[in-house]
């Protein structure tokens, strides 16, 4: 070891005691809501603005603005586990980290709870050390799970936010995790078992049966879906958006590890069938509940998961060309989602919980918000020249290859939600029953217009997203 290295501090103790440190701090500081989000925002992008940019052919760095030395490939061995970053892990981080960050700026203009900052900051530790696990006393991907349900747990304050009364829907989002650990637990234990009798595939069989049915549980396809509009409708748009894209990029790193680790699970379970099967009740569920929904949170859950149910689909699709299209799908889906929690923030401040009353005519006096809000929702059921269009379309087409009765099932589905957005637009810029409501504020309408560029330069621009995808496809290609 040479004296930089020495003096060179961990990456993953860097990162993750970093990020720890500073939630604990605004914690304590939670009361000054705006600026130690915008601390949070600002130390998030940094971070991954810095890790998107490393080359880890040159293992030490120099941390910016502080001329700390840090060894990005070092390990760090804590309790039988290691973590150490390679490089299929920093697209994962980053984008981790990116939509953090932006939620945080978001946060700034509209409350979403005095501890969502250092709420986020803590779960975001937990994300990142759940990237960075190589080994452990059990395969990484096997204790996944459990990992996720305890940050599932974490995320249930933030999802409340002081709204005691509507606690379904956070609680819900522990089912998924829970039913999956022990089938997870059980598979590891089988697969210990295989080397004692090579001859007997009895139970290397039983642990790929356990791990695709425990991934199925985790993917939380129709009818285990209820946790996200519940959600939708009654916690803070922003935290729903964060907390929802965190868990499922997760789940999408953890899917193709499985793959990886335990190629059996393709050889000897109907995995790709079961997803198949899984994704399509969830886009059509989502896009008929869409239709009939009042609630614009509700709507907008059932419009994500409709978006879901599809990536569920290509998820299920063969060949090459599935990881890449669900890395796009996610990414406009990621944009979309935060383009509407921008819009649905600001309208369920003015509307004191969407109220009726109040939610008619609101888009006289809150047109960018309302804008965005339909924008966003309408790209996550691919209308025509939203953001989401060309997902979808592409999507479609790879699906309609295999069965174009199913293509033509999500379509429909799709045009239901499409349907569902029309109505809540007519309620949205029709006649005003208050209007003495105060108009947005600057600060709010810019955001808000922003978002909309941003989903309107991917409508007519998607392959703005090509060098983010080519470079979020080293985690999913090896």
């Amino acid at each position: 070891m040479n004296t930089l290295e020495g003096s060179a501090i961990n990456l993953p103790l860097l990162l993750v005691g970093g990020l720890l440190v500073l939630g604990l701090l605004t914690y304590v500081l939670r009361n000054l809501e705006r600026i130690t989000s915008l601390i949070a925002a600002a130390v998030s992008a940094l971070l991954a603005i810095w890790l998107w940019n490393i080359d880890l052919t040159e293992p030490i760095r120099t941390l910016p603005f502080t001329g700390q030395l840090v060894d990005l490939t070092a390990p760090l061995e804590r309790f039988g586990f290691v973590l150490q970053l390679r490089s299929d892990a920093l697209p994962i981080l980053t984008a981790s980290l990116a939509l953090a960050a932006v939620a945080l700026l978001l946060s700034t203009r509209v409350s979403q709870g005095h501890s969502f900052a250092p709420f986020v900051l803590i779960l975001l530790a937990g994300y990142v050390l759940l990237t960075l696990i190589t080994s452990g006393p059990l395969a990484p991907s096997l204790l996944t799970p459990l990992f996720l349900a305890c940050l599932s747990s974490m995320s249930i304050f933030v999802l409340q936010a002081g709204r005691l009364q509507n606690s379904a829907g956070p609680l819900r989002t522990l089912i998924p995790p829970i039913l999956a650990f022990p089938l997870f637990l059980l598979a590891g234990w089988y697969i210990q078992q295989t080397p004692l009798n090579p001859q007997d595939n009895s139970a290397s069989w039983v642990a790929a049966q356990l791990l695709a049915i425990g991934m199925l549980i985790l993917l939380a396809p129709a009818p285990l879906h209820s946790a996200l509009p519940a959600t939708s409708e009654s916690a803070p748009p922003v935290v729903v958006a964060l907390i929802t894209l965190l868990y499922q990029l997760a789940l999408l790193h953890l899917l193709f590890r499985l793959i990886i680790a335990f190629p059996n699970i393709i050889q000897q379970t109907p995995l790709g069938v079961w997803l198949g099967f899984a994704g399509l009740i969830t886009a059509v569920w989502g896009g008929i509940a869409a239709a009939g929904a009042n609630s614009p949170g509700r709507l907008w859950g059932y419009a994500a998961l409709h978006d879901w149910g599809l990536i569920i689909i290509v998820l299920a699709v063969p060949g090459p060309r599935s990881w890449p299209l669900v890395l796009f799908l996610f990414g406009l889906r990621a944009i979309s989602m935060l383009t509407t929690a921008t819009g649905l923030s600001a309208l369920e401040l003015q509307t004191n919980g969407f109220d009726p009353e109040q939610l008619a005519g609101i888009g006289t006096r809150l047109p960018w918000n309302s804008t965005a809000y339909l924008i966003g929702g309408l790209g996550l059921v691919g209308f025509p020249l939203s953001a989401g269009f060309t997902g979808h379309w592409a999507a479609l087409q790879i699906v309609a290859e295999d069965d174009w009765r199913i293509a033509a099932a999500i379509l429909l589905a799709s045009a239901g939600a499409i349907f569902g957005f029309i109505r809540m637009a007519r309620i949205l810029f029709g006649p005003t029953t208050r209007p003495s409501t105060l108009r947005e504020r600057p600060l709010s309408a810019t955001l808000a217009l922003l978002a909309i560029l941003i989903s309107a330069s991917l409508a007519l621009a998607p392959q703005l997203l090509d060098g983010p995808i080519s470079r979020a496809l080293l985690a999913f290609t090896r």
